[in-house]
């Protein structure tokens, strides 16, 4: 093992107690463990090194603490309506990030991230535009129409980054956004999320995301753009897809509708009875239980036919 690799061997037990160590104090800890003998360019290059692979950070000058997994993994801002406790904007918002985003994100090496679960000392406002611009991916629900999380749509368009869009089943799409791809859910079907989160996953998957260009004169970092002919083409085939299932759907629809006429013009047509004979069929069982009434029946109906005559 090289001079370099014991170095970084020391420098990641040192930093392992997610602790901020000043250069210092990680010299004395390999002196302490007696990692002695190094020149200054190889100490220097060692911590380059581990911050070059996002192993290490520097947090300030001549300060430098671990990364931790979470900082390494790509981010997936959440735009959503999120509502208040214990409202049902909340409990769709919550089930949409457990049962759908969150398994998504852990399949795609993405960490989801939503405001509310932020613990942050800026800015609300800060924050929010700040994941916007920095994630590499951004999902939004644009269930329930709301305002803020349209703006904060837009404000994700113009920066030229992939955002995917969700909505629940039967929502309609406003008018001035009728373009764009969205995927719809139903989180009373289990086969419906099971099936949205697979085209979720094939789709993030086929996103090209470009590491940052670097950074521009206000020190932001700078993106290229990130459309790809892949990913365009999968969702065109979603769309597809879609089309393909409603069509059936309306063919079941016309064909079980085609079906009860048929059967119901070849049923027989039942004759109209006579209203006598009808009559006829009601009382002559009631009248042959009982005789006496069936006599008085009788003389009563030759009385009526001579009245007649």
């Amino acid at each position: 093992m090289t001079k370099s690799s014991i170095i970084q061997e020391n420098v990641l037990k040192f930093l392992s107690d997610r602790q901020k160590h000043s250069v210092q104090d990680i010299k004395s800890y390999l002196h302490d463990n007696e990692v002695n003998e190094y020149t200054e360019g190889q100490f220097a290059g060692s911590l380059n090194t581990l911050m070059k692979n996002d192993l290490i950070k520097k947090v300030d000058r001549g300060i430098y603490s671990i990364k931790l997994r979470s900082e390494n993994m790509r981010k997936c801002f959440v735009i959503s309506p999120i509502g208040e406790k214990g409202s049902e904007v909340r409990k769709r918002a919550d089930q949409v990030f457990k049962y759908i985003i969150e398994p998504v994100c852990a399949e795609t090496e993405f960490e989801p991230i939503r405001v509310d679960k932020l613990n942050q000392a800026d800015s609300i406002t800060q924050t929010i535009i700040d994941a916007i611009i920095n994630s590499e991916l951004v999902i939004a629900d644009i269930t329930g129409h709301n305002p803020n999380a349209f703006y904060e749509m837009g404000y994700r368009t113009s920066t030229g980054k992939p955002i995917i869009y969700l909505k629940e089943k039967n929502e309609r799409i406003p008018f001035d956004i009728a373009g764009i791809r969205v995927f719809d859910y139903d989180l009373r079907d289990l086969d419906s999320v099971e099936e949205i989160k697979s085209r979720l996953v094939k789709t993030i998957s086929a996103l090209p995301f470009e590491e940052s260009t670097g950074q521009n004169e206000n020190g932001e970092v700078a993106y290229k753009g990130t459309n790809s002919d892949v990913s365009q083409l999968i969702q065109i085939l979603y769309e597809i897809q879609d089309e393909i299932s409603q069509l059936k759907n309306e063919i079941h629809d016309k064909d079980t509708e085609t079906i009860q006429a048929i059967v119901k013009a070849s049923m027989p047509i039942a004759p109209v009875e006579d209203p006598n004979t009808a009559i006829m069929k009601a009382i002559l069982p009631e009248l042959l239980k009982n005789p006496n009434s069936m006599k008085a029946f009788i003389e009563f109906s030759e009385t009526a036919n001579k009245n007649k005559k």
